[in-house]
C-alpha cells in the first residue's frame, strides 16, 4: 500500500487530507503509475509483459468496444477518436493537442499499437510526434500508422528532433483492396480522391529546385556525455531527397466492423440441460456442440444468450467539396452499410464526421447522409462543437483570476449546448461530443455523457473556499498591492508592449502548462511569437476567443525559433495554417527568424504535404549576431531592433533581444525585453541582455538537481535569477518549467522585488512587473497540496545524496534524458 510521508499526511486543512485519501485509493494509484514514464530500464520489462497479455487475448473477440472522443474539433481543439476494447486500443486521427488532451483524461495509451489517419495534413497528423514520444515512455514497443501515403516521409524527417529509441514506427501500405483485420475487428481502406483543377493541382507552386541543405546534427547528443560538441554536418540534399510536389490529391475513410461475438452463456440453462461443471462449459462457451457422457447432444445455442453479428461503425473525412464527386463514385462501398444494407445488422451504428461543417451542409453531402438508416447516429467533430475540452486550463485560470483580473484573464470558451439542433442545414440530427463523450458499440448502451468534460466554473472556485489558508493569503496581497505606487491613467487596453504567455512547460504539454510559446504584443495590430510549440494556435483560440482572435493572428508579423527541439516549434505549422485559414490566402508573409537548419523541414513539408512557402520568409538567427536586424521589415513590428546570440544548449540554439518604443506619451526610455530560449547559464547572453528593461528566462529545474540541469544544458531556478542579476535586468520573469513541478516551482523564500512567475494565459505589461513577487505567498496557498509534495521529494533527495555521500547507498543513478 502507498504511504505519504508522515507530515504530508498530517496537514491539518480537512479538505486536503480528504483529497490525499482519496488519491491512495489503490485503484486511482494504478492508474496513475500505469501512464507515468518509465525508467529506460523497465520499458523492455514492459515491452514483454505487453506481448504475453497481447497472445492471451488474441483468440477471443472483446466483450466491450467503444468510441471515446479525445478531442472534439472545437476551435483550438484536435479531431481525434480512441477506439477501445477490454483487450486493445486504436486512435483516429492525431491532431497537435491530442497528446495534452489524453494526459489530462486518463486515457491509456500503453495498449495503443495502430493509429489511423484520414489525412496527411497538418490539421490531422500534427500531435503524431507528441503522442508518439509519451506511447514509447510507457512502454509501447512499435505502432503502425495507417492512412493516405506520405506518413513514413514525415517521420523520416523529424528523427532529427523527435527521438524514438524504444518504439518503433512502421508505415502501412493502405490500398483500397486491402482490409486491416485483427481479434478485433475488420477495417476496409476507401479512399476518395480530390477533382483536379485544369492546369493540374500545383501548377502555380511548382518548386524552384534550390539547393537546400539537410541537417544531420545529433541534437540530443549531450545527454549522452559526449566528450566534445557534436558537430553540424551539413550535406546537400537535394540529390536525396525527392522535393517532387505531391500536395493530399486523396484521403481515407475506414469501414469498421467488430468481429462475431457468440452469446453469453448462461449457467442456468446449462444446469437444466444436465451439462456438469468442467470443460464441455468451455467448449459451449466458444460455439462449440457437445455431446453429454449419456450421449445427449447439448447445442451451443440453446445454452447461449443471442450472437452478436458484429456493429459497423465508419470515419469519413472529406475536407472540400473537391472530393465529392469521387465520394459519390465510391458510394458502392458503404452501400452494404446505409439503408440498403441486406441485413439490420450490417446498418452502420455511427458515422463519425471529421468533415467541415461547411461541407456537411452541402446539397452533395447531405445526400450521402441521407443514405444510412435513420438509426445511425452521426457524429460530427468539427466546429459544430464549441468546446475544446481542456478543462485542467480553465480550472486554473478561474484560480489565478481571483488574484488579478487583468493578468490571468478567463479563457473565451463556453460548453456545448446540446439542446440547439443542427439539422436544418444538414439534414439529419447531428451528434455534438465533448472530450470523453462515449459511444457505446459492443454491448449497444447508445451515448454516455457522464463523464464528459464540462466546464463548472462554480465548483473551480469552490475548490479555493475548501482552502483555509488561502483567503488569508489573498487578503494580504490585495493589502499589498494597494500600497503600491499609482500606476499611471492610461487604460491597460492601450498599453503596450505587453507579454502573453502562451506555453511556460518543457519537454511536453501537460494539464496547466503548454510547452513553450510567447507573444509580445508591440501594438493592437503588431506582435512577435517567441517560439512556437505544439498547440501554441489553440492556446491563442481559448484565451481570446474565436472572433477576438482573428485580429490577434492578424497582428503577428513574425515568429523567432530559439532551438530545433520538437518542444519549441512544432506548432509553427499549425499557426501558419490558423492564420492563412482565418485571414485568406492573401494575408502578409510572416517574418520567421529561426536556424537555418528549419528551412529543409519547412522545404519538405512545403514540398511533399500541403504548401507553405508563401506563409513565411525565412531569416537565420546566426545573421542576427553581428548584423542585428533593424530596417524596414521590423519597423511594422513596433521595433528598432532583434538581436540574437548563441546560447549553451543543443547545437544551433540562440538567445534573442529586442528593442522597442513604450506606447506611453510619457515614457520616451526604450524597452528592452530579452529571451533565453533554453540554455545553461552563458556569458554571451548576459552580453546581448544588458540592462534589459525584462529578461525571460527558463528555469526547468530545481536547485536541487543541478547536476542533472548540468547534463541537460538547461538552467536551474538560481541560475535563471543569477543570469538576471549579471546583465543588470530591471525585472526577470521564470518560464519553462519542468514537468515536475508543473503548477507553481519551489522557492525557498519570499521572491525578489524585480521577479515573477509565468503561468499559462498570464497577460503583463510593464507596469504590472513589480507586483509579481507579490503573489507568491497567495500562489504557495492556492497550491499547497502540490507545494507540500514538492518538499517531500527534496528531503527525500536530500536523505539520498547523504546516504550516497556516506558510502552506504549504492551508485546514483543517471537522470533520464530529457525529449
Amino acid at each position: 500500500m502507498y504511504k505519504f510521508p508522515t507530515t504530508f499526511r498530517l496537514v491539518p486543512n480537512v479538505a486536503r487530507r480528504a483529497a490525499i485519501i482519496r488519491f491512495k485509493s489503490s485503484s486511482k494509484l494504478r492508474r496513475v503509475l500505469a501512464e507515468m514514464p518509465l525508467d529506460p530500464k523497465h520499458i523492455a520489462e514492459a515491452q514483454k509483459q505487453r506481448l504475453k497479455l497481447k497472445q492471451k487475448v488474441a483468440k477471443v473477440s472483446p466483450g466491450i468496444v467503444n468510441l471515446q472522443v479525445v478531442g472534439s474539433g472545437a476551435a483550438g481543439s484536435p479531431a481525434s477518436v480512441y477506439l477501445f476494447s477490454d483487450q486493445t486500443r486504436y486512435l483516429f486521427n492525431c491532431g497537435e493537442g491530442t497528446q495534452r488532451l489524453a494526459y489530462e483524461h486518463k486515457t491509456k495509451l500503453s495498449s495503443l499499437e495502430n493509429i489511423f489517419m484520414t489525412r496527411t495534413c497538418w490539421e490531422r497528423i500534427g500531435g503524431l510526434p507528441g503522442i508518439c514520444l509519451t506511447m514509447q515512455d510507457v512502454g509501447v514497443p512499435s505502432v503502425t500508422l495507417h492512412g493516405p501515403p506520405g506518413l513514413d516521409e514525415l517521420f523520416k524527417a523529424m528523427s532529427r528532433f523527435v527521438i524514438l529509441k524504444d518504439m518503433k514506427v512502421r508505415a502501412a501500405e493502405c490500398r483500397a483492396e486491402d482490409l486491416y483485420e485483427d481479434h478485433v475487428m475488420t477495417l476496409k481502406y476507401v479512399a476518395i480522391g480530390r477533382k483536379v483543377e485544369e492546369g493540374g493541382a500545383n501548377s502555380d507552386e511548382e518548386d524552384k529546385g534550390e539547393e537546400t541543405t539537410v541537417d544531420d546534427t545529433d541534437y540530443y547528443a549531450y545527454e549522452k556525455r559526449k566528450k566534445s560538441e557534436p558537430k553540424a554536418k551539413l550535406q546537400t540534399a537535394s540529390a536525396k531527397q525527392d522535393w517532387t510536389k505531391r500536395h493530399e490529391e486523396s484521403v481515407m475513410a475506414y469501414i469498421c466492423k467488430l468481429k462475431h461475438r457468440f452469446g453469453q452463456l448462461s449457467l442456468e440453462k446449462c444446469v437444466e440441460k444436465g451439462v456438469p461443471a468442467g470443460p464441455l462449459l468451455g467448449q459451449l462457451k466458444n460455439g462449440n456442440d457437445v455431446t453429454l457422457p449419456d450421449g445427449k447432444v447439448v447445442k451451443s445455442s440453446d445454452v447461449r444468450g443471442p450472437n452478436d453479428p458484429g456493429p459497423v461503425f465508419i470515419f469519413i473525412d472529406i475536407p472540400s467539396e473537391a472530393y465529392l464527386s469521387d465520394l459519390e463514385a465510391k458510394n458502392e462501398a458503404f452501400v452494404p452499410y446505409q439503408s440498403t444494407a441486406t441485413d439490420e445488422s450490417d446498418q452502420a451504428m455511427y458515422v463519425v464526421h471529421f468533415t467541415p461543417l461547411d461541407v456537411m451542409r452541402t446539397e452533395r453531402y447531405r445526400t450521402f447522409l441521407n443514405k444510412f438508416s435513420a438509426s445511425t447516429r452521426h457524429i460530427a467533430l468539427n466546429e459544430i462543437n464549441k468546446f475544446s475540452g481542456y478543462i485542467a486550463s480553465h480550472r486554473i485560470q478561474y484560480h489565478l483570476n481571483q488574484l488579478d483580473k487583468d493578468i490571468f484573464p478567463v479563457l473565451k470558451e463556453d460548453n456545448n449546448k446540446y439542446d440547439e439542433l443542427e439539422n436544418t442545414a444538414t439534414g439529419c440530427d447531428l451528434v455534438r461530443s465533448s472530450s470523453l463523450s462515449y459511444f457505446h458499440i459492443r454491448p449497444r448502451k447508445g451515448i454516455d455523457r457522464t463523464q464528459e468534460a464540462a466546464l463548472n466554473p462554480a465548483e473551480y472556485l469552490q475548490e479555493l473556499e475548501a482552502l483555509p489558508d488561502f483567503k488569508l493569503a489573498l487578503d494580504d496581497l490585495r493589502r499589498k498591492i494597494a500600497q503600491q505606487p499609482s500606476q499611471s491613467q492610461t487604460p491597460r487596453s492601450e498599453i503596450f508592449p505587453r507579454i502573453v504567455f502562451l506555453g511556460t512547460g518543457s519537454s511536453i504539454p501537460n494539464k496547466t502548462r503548454n510547452v513553450s510559446a510567447i507573444l509580445v504584443r508591440t501594438s493592437p495590430d503588431s506582435s512577435i511569437l517567441l517560439d512556437c510549440g505544439e498547440g501554441t494556435a489553440g492556446q491563442i483560440e481559448r484565451l481570446y476567443g474565436v472572433e477576438a482572435a482573428v485580429q490577434v493572428f492578424r497582428s503577428i508579423k513574425a515568429v523567432y525559433i530559439s532551438h530545433l527541439h520538437a518542444d519549441h516549434h512544432l506548432g509553427l505549422f499549425g499557426l501558419l495554417q490558423t492564420r492563412r485559414k482565418l485571414l485568406g490566402p492573401d494575408s502578409e508573409k510572416v517574418l520567421l527568424l529561426a536556424p537555418e537548419q528549419i528551412f529543409y523541414w519547412m522545404r519538405l513539408y512545403d514540398c511533399r504535404f500541403e504548401p507553405l512557402h508563401k506563409e513565411y520568409e525565412l531569416v537565420k538567427n546566426a545573421q542576427l549576431i553581428e548584423e542585428p536586424l533593424r530596417d524596414e521589415r521590423i519597423h511594422d513590428l513596433g521595433l528598432t531592433e532583434i538581436a540574437t546570440c548563441r546560447v549553451r544548449h543543443c547545437p544551433h540554439s540562440f538567445g534573442v533581444a529586442l528593442r522597442m518604443h513604450s506606447s506611453k506619451k510619457d515614457d520616451t526610455e526604450p524597452i528592452k525585453i530579452t529571451y533565453s530560449g533554453d540554455t545553461m547559464p552563458c556569458q554571451d547572453l548576459v552580453e546581448l541582455g544588458r540592462d534589459s528593461t525584462v529578461l525571460i528566462h527558463e528555469a526547468t529545474m530545481e536547485d536541487e538537481l543541478e547536476a542533472e540541469a548540468r547534463v541537460k544544458m538547461h538552467s536551474t531556478l538560481s541560475q535563471a535569477i543569477s543570469q538576471g542579476r549579471k546583465m543588470n535586468a530591471r525585472f526577470t520573469l521564470l518560464t519553462h518549467f519542468s514537468q515536475r513541478y508543473a503548477k507553481i516551482p519551489r522557492i525557498e523564500s519570499e521572491l525578489d522585488s524585480n521577479l515573477g512567475i509565468a503561468f499559462d494565459n498570464m497577460d503583463v505589461t510593464i507596469e504590472d512587473l513589480p507586483q509579481l513577487c507579490l503573489f507568491y505567498p497567495a500562489l504557495k496557498a492556492m497550491f499547497i497540496s502540490h507545494f507540500e509534495e514538492m518538499e517531500q521529494k527534496a528531503i527525500k533527495r536530500g536523505n539520498k545524496k547523504m546516504r550516497l555521500e556516506t558510502g552506504s547507498g549504492g551508485s546514483s543513478k543517471e537522470p533520464s534524458p530529457a525529449r
